[in-house]
């Protein structure tokens, strides 16, 4: 070994533990093989190196070529060995190596930490290790030990998966470079689509790949342990509860399939959400580079309405920067036959309650926008939205402006309350509600006394701010998280007792078929039922009758009105340990069953063949109807749907989900 080798060796070994080699760039005269293409010859072609390269990319390890010699020479010979398809992005030429080193490590986006350079010219290695810094080096005389040095373990690829990737970007990138125009015109022709695998537990070891080999498209960072066993189930826990979302994220396009290049992990319950954004914040979001310059991590994020992420370290592309990303489409599938189905709708509006985020998270793929109404945390309030009455009384007010100073006065953004719901829907929009606060008549909405418009909310465990104890209203006060939420609590206390009333007389009915005569012309809407089944800490799963008769009531509704569908959660839930404690709170993979059964039932849906007249001011027309669900004032149920509720006051009674 001469002195500049040792130096070399050394300043390599004494940089520390070097990392696992995921591209191994090589020479080729006196390195690949013996002699000089261009000076005698090849002496010697090297089966054992032409091995090496195979077994390399049987580990998923890749190789490529940086030589000075004449492509047209050196590239025929190589496809007569057949050994040609195993290099990746090979650069021949007779410029300098240094500069086209630099541009084959960008090209491939790994880190040049994990990319090692083969030569046995030292000068070729000392000008890599200054080009590019971080770069691995070595002389010819390491290429025998290749394969037994720890970096090389690899990872069993026999099937050559992550060799065909690198192809189809190395296809790709030879095609922008020819592209005329700038670089997003070159995006629009590549067909890019997106498909989100929301099945992450039997894509779990890919996900865990993800989050800790990613780097430089990591976002967060939060790393998993190394025991795999460990991992899977740290990881199955990050992904499990009903206000988590995940998926692994796989792109396809014109030139191929490049798997599953990026996951993320969200959860709910962000405090005091603003107006249009999601209540959520992401635990992982991280993309291999393998897709680097498609921009699918931006446009993931803008799907995901842009929840609250905490970046850590530098990442290659900046998610606030402003741009345009029409180059990218959702699908449903990644076959070529189901990619080309049409869209369920246009737009996809949901209004619930606490499920609302979790199922509407899985409709994207099947719509240009998905709007989301749900239960909110608004300050030291929590409002509920899932009732027929509070929807209808929430559009009856939507630009009424007395109705938004009020909401103002109260810290509740009443966009979030739904009041653009049928607003300006396009022809073709699937409305879709879950009302799981109509099966009780024992919950305490709130009407104005004047206006006559209709809230839900409470603060703490207080079921609202008329009948409360004034006791219990100071404890509110002195448990206050911060001035803000003080000042809120003592303004309700005074405030709601003076201008609103609890309880009132409403017929169910009249109710469902308001909502059902509102959804627009050539639209269609699905409720969605909750289980007949509830998890307490208490008591367990227990049958909530009140749930049993209100669902049965409603299948029998909605076969009155063809454009109306019914979807349930009992036929998304597959075992009693899906069913979470509280109201309507599943596992993670019921939310995603559900979306795919309201898409289902939306699909053999008719729409709305023509306009049914509204009724203006329903919350007040409400007032003088009998209620078909029982009432605080007097018990009586409709003459007509006796059968069905055999019982009047205590049927719905209970507390709300």
């Amino acid at each position: 070994m001469t002195s500049v080798d040792s130096t070399l060796s050394a300043s390599v070994s004494d940089s520390g533990p070097r990392e696992p080699v995921r591209l191994v760039i090589w020479d080729l005269d006196e390195t690949f093989w013996k002699g000089t293409l261009t000076e005698g010859g090849i002496s010697e072609y090297v089966q054992a190196h032409h091995d090496t390269v195979i077994e390399l990319a049987r580990r998923g390890i890749m190789s490529s070529i940086c030589s000075r010699n004449d492509p047209d020479r050196v590239l025929p010979i190589l496809a007569e060995k057949k050994i040609l398809d195993y290099f990746i992005f090979p650069s021949i030429s007779w410029e300098s190596k240094g500069a086209r080193l630099a541009a084959l490590v960008e090209a491939v986006q790994l880190r040049p930490a994990s990319v090692m350079f083969v030569d046995d010219n030292p000068s070729n290695l000392a000008e890599a290790r200054d080009r590019v810094p971080g770069i691995q080096i070595e002389s010819e005389d390491f290429v025998g030990r290749m394969l037994a040095d720890p970096r090389f373990k690899g990872k069993d690829d026999s099937k050559l998966t992550r060799l065909a990737q690198y192809k189809l970007l190395e296809a790709r990138k030879r095609d922008e470079v020819q592209h005329s125009g700038d670089n997003s015109d070159f995006l629009r022709s590549c067909d890019i689509r997106v498909y989100i695998e929301h099945d992450v537990l039997g894509n779990l070891d890919r996900a865990i790949e993800l989050v800790n080999r990613t780097n430089q498209l990591n976002y967060t960072k939060k790393r998993l342990p190394e025991d795999l066993a460990v991992a899977r189930t740290r990881l199955a826990e990050q992904c499990s509860g009903s206000h988590r979302q995940a998926g692994l994220v796989r792109v396809v396009d014109k030139y191929g399939d490049y798997g599953f290049v990026g996951f993320y992990v969200m959860r709910n319950r962000r405090p005091d959400p603003a107006p249009g954004l999601a209540n959520n914040r992401l635990v992982h979001y991280c993309f291999s580079c393998r897709t680097l310059g498609m921009y699918v991590e931006q446009w993931l994020y803008d799907q995901l309405r842009r929840p609250a992420l905490e970046v850590v370290g530098d990442v290659l592309t900046d998610l606030n920067e402003p741009r345009t990303i029409d180059w990218i489409r959702p699908v449903s599938s990644v076959s070529e036959a189901t990619a080309a189905e049409r869209k369920v709708a246009p737009e996809i509006r949901f209004c619930g309650g606490c499920e609302a985020n979790s199922v509407a998270h899985y409709f994207s793929a099947y719509c240009d926008k998905v709007s989301v109404t749900g239960n909110f945390q608004a300050g030291a309030l929590f409002v509920r939205t899932n009732s027929c009455f509070l929807l209808l009384s929430a559009t009856d007010h939507a630009d009424d402006k007395a109705f938004e100073a009020e909401m103002t006065l109260l810290g509740i953004p009443a966009p979030l309350l739904g009041t653009g719901y049928f607003q300006d829907a396009p022809e073709g929009t699937l409305f879709v509600f879950n009302g799981g606060l109509d099966p009780y008549s024992g919950y305490h909405i709130l009407r104005h006394r004047l206006h006559g418009w209709e809230l839900h909310f409470k603060c703490g465990d207080s079921t609202d701010f008329v009948t409360t104890p004034p006791e219990h209203i100071d404890r509110l006060v002195a448990d206050a998280k911060s001035d803000d939420q003080r000042r809120q609590i003592e303004f309700a206390a005074r405030h709601v007792p003076e201008n609103y009333e609890v309880g009132c007389e409403r017929s169910l009915e009249k109710g469902m078929e308001e909502l059902a005569r509102r959804v627009p012309k050539g639209c269609k809407l699905v409720i969605l039922l909750d289980d007949e089944r509830k998890r307490s800490k208490r008591t367990g799963i227990k049958i909530k009758p009140e749930r049993v008769r209100y669902n049965e009531w409603v299948r029998s509704f909605a076969e009155r009105f063809p454009y109306v569908g019914v979807a349930a959660f009992a036929d998304a839930i597959h075992s009693e340990n899906e069913i979470l404690t509280g109201g309507n709170h599943y596992e993670r993979e019921v939310y995603w069953r559900a979306a795919e059964k309201i898409l289902e039932v939306a699909r053999q849906l008719p729409p709305k063949e023509s306009s049914e007249s509204c009724a203006a001011g329903f919350s007040a027309h409400l007032r003088s109807e009998k209620p078909i669900n029982g009432s605080a004032g007097t018990g009586e149920s409709a003459p007509h749907i006796q059968e069905r509720f055999p019982r009047t006051h205590d049927v719905f009674l209970g507390e709300p989900a």
